[in-house]
């Protein structure tokens, strides 16, 4: 009579849904707990997004409107000042975020324009605003 063999082994499983659980809770948790800043400025549509937004305490907003005019801490800048006004509030504000708030019927070429002569400017930390859904 013969007998089979047992095979060796740990017989050791690990079980993931707990593990699964508890990242979920932890995202939700993030999710829920997530701080948002709504800002007041000029009436721009902006387009909307899921996401979240940072808060930001002191910052240089540049509003792009749906005529395609600049504002800059909600003052009319011409196109072809833009960036010597972002050079000049550069050496003053070295380490300040920029938030772009552009209108979703501005024109791309615009919202790039700006966004090219805010990098030129040497402005590192950037932000697009956005309606949350």
């Amino acid at each position: 009579m013969r007998f089979s063999k047992k095979e060796k082994g740990t017989g050791l499983d690990i079980n993931l849904t707990p593990l699964i659980d508890v990242v979920f809770l932890l995202l939700i948790f993030f999710m829920v707990s997530t701080t948002f800043i709504y800002t007041n400025a000029l009436k721009v549509d902006l387009p909307k997004a899921k996401g979240d937004e940072q808060a930001v305490n002191k910052s240089i907003v540049i509003v792009v409107d749906n005529k395609n005019k600049i504002f800059i801490n909600k003052k009319e800048i011409p196109k072809f000042a833009l960036y010597k006004t972002l050079t000049k509030m550069k050496k003053t504000n070295e380490n300040l975020p920029v938030i772009l708030q552009a209108d979703k019927n501005a024109k791309h070429g615009t919202v790039v324009y700006v966004m090219d002569q805010c990098k030129r400017a040497g402005f590192d930390r950037f932000t697009i605003a956005v309606e949350e859904e």
